[in-house]
């Protein structure tokens, strides 16, 4: 009976990933406020409903007194591509810790890997046993299998470049395109290249600024190349300029609703060609175009310090999803977008704007690992963030955290009967409770992870 109630967890679950409408159970371009109002942190593995949004916050990991333990960051996927495992950062110990990516349970520390920088680990976005990383030693660029620990070396890139010094995916690394084909990096701070894994190819990128510590960054399809506010081509030529003001913010890689690859940033002025100023802005790089996602104006403020963004949701067919975190000026959560985080769909004309938490933190005693960094799920429905959790407990520690979004938790039908009906409810009693039905059976799923099975007479 046991392996039966597991069996239905697992499938429910499987099913609630894959959920593509990110906007169930919460409010849609709200802009009234819903100040943060103060709360006990979750203990470990538990919950507790965000008093201001409804939606459930975990607490995943068990920081020691003084301690952090974070995302990677808002560019990097924490899950793997089922979502199935998880990686966090333990920052005191210098150890990124493996964590089953449903129950959150710890699994092991990934000590036999040593990349070129601690937030530098990048998930494969197809096969949810591989990661990929460059060796800080060797400059090997490596695939890695989480499950057997055997490590591949696909090339090593020193030997492919004429300058082959300090290899690096340089500062504010993104992913790698997601058929998992190329990887950017840079060398000595000038020279810029990508590598195409089934070509075995070196790509030189023709910057027309000069190289700082960036690398190049690809696109989700690897079409096009960003470097410092400029757009490359698949050959490394120049393409076109971003309406960006004289600053690159804090970003993030991804896609538009419509399909068309994207850059998405905070834009604390307006953009060098006018207009294109807010929160988060949208930048097509098809026709270098922008629009925005949370304009300055319109009920919302003057872009948010502080302000990450995660546009990773590579398996939400419906596309176009990002996460944000915003710190604020005030700091206090009192008035909008001031310590939330928000989930937006990037559709021009038609953007949907939901904010789903406050995540309680600041770089007050932790500096930049205070910081949120909020990570979406592949699937978009679960958001993992880094607080020390303003209130009482404020400044003892930082955790990670995940916002379970109500999609999370809903169900489609069940197929295996002749007349399976849809989710009936979502309801809270102290934690968790989703409730299916399909013909005459009713399935309780609780907080602990248990499942109840009952048999209905209709």
């Amino acid at each position: 009976m046991k392996q039966i109630f597991i069996l239905i967890f697992f499938i429910l679950i499987c099913i609630s990933t894959k959920s593509q409408d990110l906007t169930i159970g919460l409010q849609v371009n709200d802009v009234t406020n819903h100040p943060m109002l103060n709360v006990l942190k979750p203990s470990y593995l538990n919950t507790i409903t965000d008093p201001s949004f409804g939606t459930q916050i975990r607490r995943i990991t068990n920081a020691n007194s003084g301690e952090r333990i974070v995302p990677l960051y808002s560019t990097i996927q924490a899950w793997n591509a089922d979502e199935s495992l998880m990686i966090v950062y333990d920052v005191d110990n210098n150890k990124h810790l493996l964590l089953n990516g449903m129950d959150y349970n710890f699994i092991r520390n990934l000590s036999d890997i040593n990349p070129d920088d601690e937030e530098q680990i990048f998930w494969s976005h197809t096969n949810p046993n591989i990661l990929f990383y460059i060796d800080d030693i060797t400059d090997d660029l490596i695939e890695y299998n989480v499950s057997s620990q055997q490590q591949n070396i696909i090339v090593n890139l020193a030997s492919l470049v004429s300058n082959p010094n300090y290899v690096s995916c340089g500062d504010d690394v993104q992913m790698q395109s997601w058929n998992d084909d190329i990887f950017t990096f840079r060398t000595s701070n000038t020279d810029l290249y990508s590598y195409q894994i089934s070509t075995n190819t070196i790509q030189t990128i023709n910057t027309v600024t000069p190289s700082t510590n960036y690398a190049p960054n690809v696109s989700s399809s690897g079409n096009f190349y960003f470097h410092e506010g400029d757009i490359y081509d698949v050959s490394g030529n120049y393409y076109g300029e971003l309406n960006l003001d004289n600053n690159i913010e804090h970003s993030c890689l991804g896609k538009l609703t419509n399909g068309n690859e994207a850059y998405f940033s905070i834009a604390f002025e307006e953009g060098e060609f006018g207009g294109c100023q807010g929160t988060i802005i949208a930048h097509d790089l098809t026709d270098t175009s922008c629009f925005p996602i949370i304009p300055y104006g319109s009920g919302y403020p003057y872009p948010q310090s502080g302000t990450h963004i995660s546009a990773l949701a590579h398996n939400n067919s419906e596309g176009g999803w990002i996460a944000a975190s915003m710190v604020g000026f005030n700091q206090d959560g009192q008035s909008i977008l001031d310590q939330e985080i928000i989930i937006a769909k990037a559709e021009n004309g038609n953007v949907k704007i939901c904010r789903v938490a406050h995540h309680r933190s600041d770089e007050d005693e932790f500096n930049y690992y205070g910081e949120p960094h909020v990570t979406i799920s592949p699937s978009g429905s679960r958001l993992l963030f880094a607080s020390d959790w303003s209130g009482i407990e404020d400044g003892e520690s930082v955790d990670c955290y995940v916002v379970e979004l109500p999609v999370f938790y809903q169900t489609t039908d069940i197929t295996e009967t002749n007349n399976p009906k849809k989710l009936l409810q979502i309801i809270d009693v102290l934690g968790r409770q989703i409730i299916s039905k399909a013909n005459t059976l009713l399935f309780y799923i609780y907080d602990d992870g248990t499942v109840e099975k009952k048999i209905v007479v209709e």
